[in-house]
C-alpha cells in the first residue's frame, strides 16, 4: 500500500478500536502531502453524518496555541509585549504584579488547573477578578500546572495590548493572511451543517454542534484565550508550513518558544506548545527530538518537526455524544504511531531514556526514599544534565550513596585501572578497586538502588556485572533495584557468538551471546531469574523497538567508555574485543580504538585478498581498507598500548550497514585468514583470555584447526534462536 492508504487503513483501525466516530487527518512535509482524509461520521446523534476533509472541528485547548500562542508571541516581535513584565502592566489585579506573560504560557503562574466559573460569570475580567480575589494557589515560576485560567488571562492581556479583540485580532493578523478562510471563533450559523458534533450538553440542553463545547468559553462568549477556535485539516496543515517556514513567526521566535527545558521540572513545555516525542504521552507526538505541538479536550491534535518539516494534524470529536469513555489519547497513539512508521522510515527517531521517563513523572517511585546509585558520565537526561544534577532537582529523594563502575563516575580511567573512591556530602564508591559489590552497611537503611550506566550490547563489557553483582547484594539486604534503561547501540534483534560455557568472569558474566541483544532493564531481569528475592523495577525507553541500532534514533553518542569514542566503534567491537588475546594491537593508543587494528608484521593487502578468496559471509555489511599507524602512550585511553611507537599495518573497519553487519563473524574469519597468512608471527598471545571473551574454546580450537570460519561459526550460534526465545522482551519486536 502506499503511504496514504497506509495511513487511512491506520485511522480507520484506531477508530474501530477505540469507539470513536470519525476524524480527519492531514500529514505532509514542506510541498509534498501525505495523507489527507477522514474516516467516519461527523455526528452519530440524533442523525449522522460523514466526516470529510472539510469537516469544521472545535480545536478546544488547540486555542492555546493556534491562536493566544501565535498573537502573544507576534506581540513581542513588534516590540509591544515584554514575556517578563509583570501581568499587571495590562491587569492591575491583586498578585499580578508577581506573573508574567511568560508564567502564563509555560503553565507556572500558579493559577488553579480548571474551575466551573461558567456557572457564575460571563466575561474574562470577572473571571480574573474573581481568580485574584482567591489568590494564587503557588508561587509563580515554582511549579508546572496545566491552566487553562492562565491562558484566559493571556487572551485578556492580547486585547489590552493589541487595544483590539481576540478574535478580531487572529482574524486580522494570523487566518486572513495565511489563507486560512474556516478558521475563526464562534462559525456563523450558515457553517453549521459542516461542523463536527461534540457533547450533548446536560447545562446547555442541547447537543452542540458548531458552538464552542468548552463550558468556560461558552459562557463568556465563545472567544477566549484557552478555547474556542474552530478549524479544519486544510487550514491547520497552512498554518503548519508558515511555522515550520518562518512566515508567520520567525525562525528565531519559533526555536526560542520549542528549546526544550524552560521550565526546570517539566522540560516538556515550551512557550504554549508542548515539546518533545512521548509516545505513552495522550497528547500524541511526533518522534523527533525538535517536534512540538498540543492536543484538545474534544480529540483533536497538532503536531511539527522542525528538523524534517513535517506535520501532523489530527481532528476528531471524541467527546460525541458523550466524553464519557472518550479514548483520545488511545486515537491520537494509534495514528501518530503509523505516521512514524510510515514517514520517519528514514528519519532518526528521538529515543528518551528510563531517566527522562523518571523525571516526567517526578520522581514518583523514588519520593520519600532513601536512595543508592550505580552510574557514570553516560547517564544523562534529554537535557544533557548528568544523573546525579537530575536527582538534586527530585522532590524528597535523598541519595546516600553512589556507586561507580570500571572507568569510574566520569568515565576517564583505563580499561582495569583501579579507582579510588571519593569522600564528600555524598560518598562515591568505586566498585573498581578493592571490591566489586557494595558492603552491606554501605546499603543499610537504603530503599532503592537506582541503576543507570549506558551498556554497548557485549558480554564483553563489565557493567552489565557490576550490576549484577550489586542485585545480588541488594536482595541479601532487603534493597529494591530501579534501572533506568538505555538504548542498547548494538539493537537487541541480532545476536552473535556463542553463548558462554563457564561464565563468572567480569567479561564473561553470564550464560549469553557475546552479543547479547538485551538493554539494561532487559538484562537486570534476566538477571533476577538467577537471584532468589531480587525486586527489579524498571523505567522504560521511549520510542524504541528491539530492532533498533544507532543509526535510527536520535540519542547523544557520550563515550560509555574511553576507547568506544563512536556508536560504530560500539559495533565493531563486537569482534575486535577478541585481539585482547592475540598478538596485534586493536586500536588503542589511537583515536579510533577497535576500528582500527594491526600490527608490525601484517601484509595488509594479502591478508584481504586470502579473505576475500575463501568467500566468507564476513565482509557483509563492512568495508575493511588497508592502514597504517603508530600506537602511542594515550594517559586516560592507553598508557602502555601494545607496539608502542612501533609501526603497524593492519586495517581501518567500517560498518557500511550496521543491520547486515556482523562483527563476531568477521573477526572469526580474520583470524582464520591472518593465521594462514602469517603462520610463523601470528599467535594466540593470551588463548585463555580469548576463550574467556569468546565465551567458549571451541573457537581458538576451531581457528587452530584450519575450519571454515562459517561453518564453525554457524555451529557456535545454533543455539541462538532457542535463546532468543527465552530472552526478557520489554519492548516490542521489528513487526510489532
Amino acid at each position: 500500500m502506499t503511504v496514504a492508504e497506509e495511513l487511512r487503513a491506520a485511522l480507520a483501525r484506531a477508530l474501530a478500536e477505540t469507539d470513536n466516530p470519525g476524524a480527519a487527518a492531514c500529514v505532509g512535509a514542506g510541498d509534498v502531502v501525505y495523507f489527507r482524509g477522514a474516516v467516519g461520521d461527523r455526528q452519530r446523534v440524533p442523525t449522522t453524518a460523514p466526516a470529510t476533509p472539510e469537516t469544521i472541528y472545535d480545536l478546544a485547548s488547540v486555542t492555546k496555541v493556534v491562536a493566544t500562542t501565535t498573537a502573544v508571541m507576534l506581540l513581542r516581535e513588534e516590540g509591544r509585549l515584554d514575556l517578563d513584565a509583570p501581568a499587571a502592566t495590562w491587569l492591575p489585579l491583586p498578585g499580578f504584579d508577581r506573573i508574567t506573560a511568560r508564567h502564563l504560557l509555560t503553565h507556572t503562574a500558579g493559577f488553579v488547573g480548571w474551575k466551573a466559573y461558567y456557572r457564575d460569570f460571563t466575561s474574562v475580567m470577572a473571571i480574573l477578578e474573581d481568580a485574584a480575589a482567591q489568590g494564587l494557589d503557588g508561587e509563580p515560576g515554582a511549579q508546572y500546572r496545566y491552566s487553562d485560567l492562565g491562558f484566559m488571562a493571556l487572551g485578556r492581556l492580547v486585547e489590552l495590548v493589541a487595544q483590539d479583540r481576540l478574535d478580531t485580532f487572529c482574524a486580522r493578523r494570523i487566518f486572513e493572511p495565511l489563507g486560512m478562510r474556516r478558521t475563526t471563533f464562534n462559525p456563523p450559523e450558515a457553517w453549521r451543517d459542516e461542523c463536527a458534533a461534540t457533547e450533548a450538553c446536560a447545562w446547555r440542553d442541547e447537543m452542540v454542534v458548531g458552538k464552542v463545547h468548552d463550558e468556560n468559553a461558552y459562557a463568556v462568549g465563545g472567544v477566549a484565550g484557552h478555547a474556542g477556535l474552530f478549524s479544519t485539516i486544510d487550514d491547520l496543515a497552512v498554518f503548519c508550513r508558515a511555522m515550520l517556514e518562518g512566515t508567520l513567526l520567525t525562525r528565531e521566535t519559533v526555536s526560542e518558544m520549542t528549546r526544550i527545558g524552560q521550565v526546570p521540572r517539566a522540560p516538556w513545555q515550551g512557550l504554549g506548545w508542548r515539546l518533545g516525542p512521548w509516545a505513552s504521552s495522550s497528547s500524541g507526538y511526533l518522534p523527533s527530538r525538535t517536534a512540538f505541538g498540543h492536543p484538545g479536550f474534544t480529540g483533536t491534535s497538532v503536531w511539527m518537526d522542525r528538523a524534517n518539516d513535517v506535520y501532523a494534524v489530527l481532528l476528531a470529536n471524541t467527546c460525541h455524544p458523550s466524553r464519557q469513555g472518550a479514548a483520545s489519547g488511545d486515537l491520537r497513539r494509534a495514528f501518530y504511531y503509523a505516521v512514524t512508521k510510515n514517514v520517519y522510515a528514514d528519519k532518526p527517531i528521538s529515543v528518551l531514556s528510563g531517566l527522562d521517563r523518571l523525571e516526567r513523572d517526578e520522581f514518583a517511585p523514588l519520593r520519600g526514599k532513601r536512595v543508592a546509585v550505580l552510574t557514570h558520565h553516560a547517564a544523562v537526561d534529554a537535557l544533557g544534565r548528568p544523573i546525579l544534577d537530575a536527582f538534586a532537582l527530585a522532590p524528597d529523594v535523598r541519595v546516600q550513596v553512589i556507586f561507580s563502575p570500571e572507568h569510574g563516575l566520569r568515565g576517564q580511567a583505563e580499561a582495569g585501572e583501579r579507582v579510588p573512591s571519593e569522600h564528600g556530602p555524598i560518598p562515591v564508591v568505586s566498585l573498581m578497586g578493592a571490591r566489586s559489590v557494595p558492603t552491606r552497611e554501605e546499603l543499610s537503611g537504603i530503599d532503592y538502588l537506582v541503576v543507570d550506566m549506558q551498556d554497548v550490547g557485549s558480554r564483553y563489557y563489565t557493567y552489565p556485572a557490576t550490576m549484577k553483582g550489586c542485585m545480588g547484594v541488594c536482595a541479601e539486604a532487603g534493597v529494591r533495584v530501579l534501572v533506568l534503561d538505555r538504548p542498547n547501540p548494538t539493537g537487541c534483534a541480532i545476536l552473535e557468538g556463542p553463548i558462554a560455557e563457564k561464565p563468572g568472569s567480569p567479561v564473561c558474566w553470564d550464560a549469553v551471546p557475546v552479543r547479547h541483544g538485551m538493554t539494561m532493564a532487559e538484562l537486570a531481569v534476566f538477571f533476577a531469574r538467577q537471584i532468589p528475592g531480587c525486586e527489579v523495577e524498571t523505567s522504560l525507553l521511549e520510542n524504541w523497538r528491539r530492532d533498533m541500532m544507532y543509526p535510527a534514533y536520535d540519542m547523544p553518542w557520550i563515550p560509555p567508555s574511553p576507547n568506544l569514542p563512536t556508536a560504530e566503534s560500539a559495533l565493531i567491537y563486537v569482534g575486535t574485543c577478541l585481539l585482547e588475546g592475540v598478538n596485534l594491537n586493536e586500536g588503542r593508543g589511537t583515536e579510533e580504538a577497535f576500528t582500527l587494528i594491526g600490527a608490525p608484521w601484517i601484509d595488509p593487502d594479502c591478508v584481504l585478498a586470502r579473505l576475500e578468496g575463501m568467500g566468507t559471509r564476513s565482509l557483509a555489511g563492512l568495508r575493511v581498507e588497508p592502514a597504517a599507524y603508530t600506537p602511542v602512550s594515550l594517559p586516560g585511553k592507553a598508557s602502555a598500548p601494545r607496539y608502542r611507537d612501533e609501526a603497524c599495518r593492519g586495517f581501518r573497519i567500517h560498518a557500511t550497514d550496521p543491520y547486515v553487519a556482523r562483527p563476531f563473524r568477521f573477526m572469526a574469519a580474520l583470524l582464520t585468514a591472518l593465521r594462514a597468512e602469517h603462520p610463523k608471527d601470528f599467535a594466540f598471545s593470551r588463548p585463555d583470555w580469548v576463550d574467556t571473551l569468546s565465551g567458549a574454546a571451541a573457537l581458538r580450537r576451531g581457528i587452530e584447526a584450519g575450519e571454515d570460519p562459517d561453518a564453525l561459526v554457524d555451529r557456535l550460534e545454533a543455539p541462538l534462536p532457542d535463546f532468543a526465545a527465552s530472552m526478557p522482551r520489554l519492548y516490542s519486536d521489528p513487526d510489532a
